[in-house]
């Protein structure tokens, strides 16, 4: 379960009220549970268990995070392939503390973060999408998006002219999305893996379709 859901859970807020929690959590940048807390009462009543609860889950998330396999190839790759690398993500602060720890083959390689908590937007807003090609000085028509959520990863990076592989490795997820696509409303992906393992060769064959 997503923190979002997990605190929305907590303060017994119903389901349709988790994106309130989300736009705190995910779009500003604390230095701690104490601020996350002081945060959250925009949106409901904190008592002393809710922050030690929340205590806690800041400091499980801090450790949450694991390296998904395939993940440090497919960069590694991208990078041999000249692209720089940008990270686009709906992300709060001490799972990104997680990432890096969990990570230290992948963070170093990162050129530019563009991450909910710093710019104040969740995806898909394309403001994350832009700020990426921005600070990489990247041409959209030379760049690609991978992402596992059809809505938030890959159609506003076909709005904005970007390349996409889709890895469907949550398809339960994504049926709407793959209704939507099938019908012809939306886009369809360049390439679609069915996980991260597939990323790297699929970066080669996107770079083959384009020469």
């Amino acid at each position: 379960m997503s923190p979002t859901k997990q605190i929305a859970r907590l303060l017994g807020l119903p389901p349709e009220q988790d994106r309130l929690v989300g736009d705190v959590i995910m779009c500003r940048e604390f230095a701690g549970p104490r601020e996350v807390c002081a945060a959250l009462a925009e949106v409901a009543s904190l008592n002393r268990q809710h922050e030690e609860a929340l205590s806690r889950l800041w400091a499980d998330q801090e450790m949450a995070a694991v390296e998904i396999p395939g993940a440090a190839r497919a960069v590694t790759r991208a990078r041999e392939l000249g692209f720089a690398v940008g990270l686009v993500s709906d992300i709060w602060v001490p799972y990104y503390q997680a990432f890096l720890r969990a990570c230290p083959d992948i963070a170093p390689l990162v050129d530019y973060a563009a991450l909910s908590f710093r710019l104040g937007r969740k995806k898909p807003a394309e403001e994350l999408y832009r700020a990426a090609l921005e600070a990489l000085d990247a041409d959209p028509r030379r760049s690609v998006m991978i992402g596992d959520t059809y809505e938030k990863d890959i159609l506003p990076a076909k709005n904005l002219g970007l390349a996409t592989i889709w890895v469907l490795s949550r398809p339960e997820r994504e049926y709407p999305a793959m209704a939507r696509v099938l019908w012809g409303e939306w886009p369809r992906p360049d390439i679609i893996v069915p996980d991260t393992s597939r990323l790297a060769r699929a970066l080669d064959e996107l770079e083959q379709k384009r020469r």
